[in-house]
């Protein structure tokens, strides 16, 4: 979604960081705020709420003492979670439209297509929002299956992640990005890597590049982990497994097909030259 905002170098790091900022401060209220009303922990977990996976509802009830009141507090999170989620579903149609247009997903020429009037990737969106039915009807089957898509998303999540910073780490270290007044007078390459307005240089910037990288690493690592110390076939974590087979199914993709096809990002943008 950079590329459809303007001076994204600048304005996607600040959101990134405002968003950040934000979200952990009212995130952390809420925190406190649940766990100063909460009492009896063991209660909100055997409340009909807390059986079902919900136990903050109870949480609320108990607080507020009214159900009317308790149902509109309530129904503001659900709000919530719905706005969320249409932008969860806007920014991944995205992702896949990229991809698409990358020739890097399988049926990318379906995936790449958008509305001639509306500019919008529906194949991408329709692909998306049919996954995410499948993946809620697994949850009415077996909550262990659902629990293992969620650890594959998250480990999915980090992975991304870490694999960026790692590179980014790498090209730092070996000094591949040139600084911005390097280009004075010279016109860029498509592959060059040059420093954008908003980052963090010398030392300081290479230990929190490290740090991410250290610290992606052990959350992957404890995405693979059961809930219990020895746990049977039903309680083990399978995302490691599945998370192997995703993998193998996309190397063996690009050897047999996508090597073919896929010859990097798609620039839509020419070089410009710093004057």
């Amino acid at each position: 979604m950079a590329e459809e905002t303007k001076g994204a170098d600048f304005v996607i790091p600040w959101c990134v960081v405002a968003t950040s900022v934000l979200n952990g401060l009212l995130g952390l209220g809420t925190l406190l705020s649940l766990l100063y009303v909460t009492t009896d922990i063991d209660a909100v977990l055997e409340s009909p709420t807390g059986q079902l996976g919900f136990p903050f509802m109870q949480v609320v009830l108990d607080s507020v003492g009214s159900y009317p009141g308790a149902t509109v507090m309530i129904s503001i999170v659900i709000a919530m979670f719905i706005f969320a989620v249409i932008a969860f579903l806007a920014t991944a149609s995205r992702i896949v439209f990229a991809f698409g247009r990358d020739k890097g997903l399988p049926f990318w020429q379906t995936m790449a297509k958008v509305h001639p009037k509306t500019a919008i990737p529906n194949y991408a969106i329709y692909v998306l929002a049919g996954v995410a039915c499948l993946v809620g009807i697994i949850n009415i089957g077996s909550a262990t299956a659902f629990n293992i898509i969620l650890s594959i998303g998250i480990s999915s999540l980090y992975g991304s992640y870490t694999i960026t910073e790692a590179l980014l780490l790498w090209r730092r270290v070996r000094g591949d990005i040139r600084k911005p007044s390097e280009m004075a007078g010279y016109t860029w390459q498509a592959n060059e890597l040059v420093w954008g307005p908003f980052h963090i240089p010398g030392v300081l910037g290479i230990a929190l590049n490290a740090w991410a990288v250290c610290y992606g690493t052990i959350v992957i690592v404890f995405c693979f982990f059961p809930t219990t110390v020895s746990p049977d076939a039903e309680h083990m974590n399978w995302a490691c497994l599945i998370t192997a087979a995703v993998i193998f199914f996309a190397v063996a993709y690009y050897l047999l097909y996508a090597k073919k096809v896929y010859q990097g990002p798609v620039v839509e943008i020419a070089p410009y030259q710093i004057s």
